[in-house]
């Protein structure tokens, strides 16, 4: 039985078209890619890149190896993985955590929308005036008369 083999070649030449490089050989792991040829397989397609260097995980620290080979992807490891080449899992990184700052921001978006309706409708349904507050009691009247140095009625009272 045969297994299959991976063609990176649609990808590489791809790379090559829209960096505007000439397209050349397809690098393979262990030979010097021009800095050219890396830099933009590095921005435009981070997963071919890593894919034809094939990084070793062991040249990771212990902590993100052990996370790596379980699978699992932490913020704070993204720095250990561009530092040792595995630009398309740190690329993966942070579209994810693009993508958690945009939910973020839509769900405080809706949450804050829903608020500035909620005190829309209250102040479209309240009633005008100041007739929608019960009266005070007479003995609070009478306090902040004696407190404001109000005695008796005003002139225009009489």
């Amino acid at each position: 039985m045969e297994l299959p083999t991976v063609d990176y070649s649609d990808a590489y030449i791809e790379v090559c078209r829209k960096a505007g490089l000439p397209v050349n050989k397809l690098p393979k792991k262990g030979d010097k890619i021009d800095i050219a040829y890396e830099l933009a397989m590095k921005e435009l397609n981070p997963a071919l890149y890593q894919n034809i260097t094939s990084p070793d995980p062991n040249n990771l620290p212990a902590d993100v190896a052990q996370r790596y080979k379980q699978g699992l992807m932490w913020i704070d490891d993204l720095k250990a993985y561009e530092d040792c080449g595995f630009t398309g899992t740190a690329r993966t990184i942070r579209d994810a955590i693009s993508e958690a700052q945009t939910q973020k921001i839509n769900n405080e978006t809706r949450a804050m929308q829903e608020r500035n309706d909620k005190h829309a409708e209250y102040m479209r349904n309240k009633p005008k005036g100041m007739k929608f507050g019960n009266p005070l009691p007479p003995e609070q009247v009478a306090f902040a008369r004696e407190q404001w140095g109000i005695t008796g009625l005003a002139d225009w009272q009489k």
